[in-house]
Parts: C-alpha cells; sequence; structure tokens
C-alpha cells in the first residue's frame, strides 16, 4: 500500500489568489505555481511539474472545495510520484504530476 506525506492542504473558506502556468520548453512539460490566501495563517505557494496533462485540474483546482497535494514516499517512481486530490460540489478527483516544492 502506498505512503504519502502531505506537501499542501486547504479548503473553503481559504482560495487560490494567484496562478501562474508555464509551458517547459518543447518537452511537453508544464509547471503550475499556485498561492494560496487564508485568513489564519501567512499565504502558501507551491509549484507542480509535470506532464501536460496537469492542465486538466487547472478548472478544478480553481473551483475545489479541498485540495490535498501530497508526496509518494517509499516508492521507486521517477515520475507520477505527486497526488494532487480534489473535491469540487462533492464529487473526488485525482491527478498526478512530477514534482512539487513549496513555500509557507
Amino acid at each position: 500500500m502506498a505512503k504519502f506525506v502531505k506537501l499542501l492542504e486547504f479548503s473553503k473558506p481559504d482560495f487560490i489568489s494567484d496562478l501562474q502556468f508555464n509551458q517547459l520548453e518543447l518537452n511537453k512539460k508544464v509547471s503550475v505555481w499556485f498561492q494560496v490566501e487564508s485568513n489564519n495563517e501567512e499565504s502558501k505557494h507551491i509549484d507542480l511539474t509535470g506532464s501536460d496533462d496537469l492542465i486538466e485540474s487547472i478548472s478544478e483546482l480553481l473551483s475545489a472545495e479541498k485540495v490535498i497535494v501530497s508526496r509518494e514516499i517509499n516508492t521507486n517512481k521517477e515520475f507520477g510520484t505527486i497526488r494532487i486530490e480534489l473535491w469540487v460540489d462533492g464529487c473526488y478527483s485525482e491527478f498526478w504530476c512530477d514534482s512539487a516544492s513549496t513555500e509557507i
């Protein structure tokens, strides 16, 4: 069974106040950086990098009631070790990317 360490979690009323998207050269890699604002804490930032499939998660990310980003640990996989869990209108979806770096 896979084990994960949580990198970022937030839920409403916390919200994404800034989002940036970049295509990384011609290798079909993309970077999605976003900032989360909270009434109780300082803002949090995370930078996700993965295949262009990561683009699909952006609209759900912006409308999600809850978001958890976690890293799979004790795995031999080189890619797809970052899990992005989203809850939108009571429905759960999951996306994967290759790397994540956080700032709090």
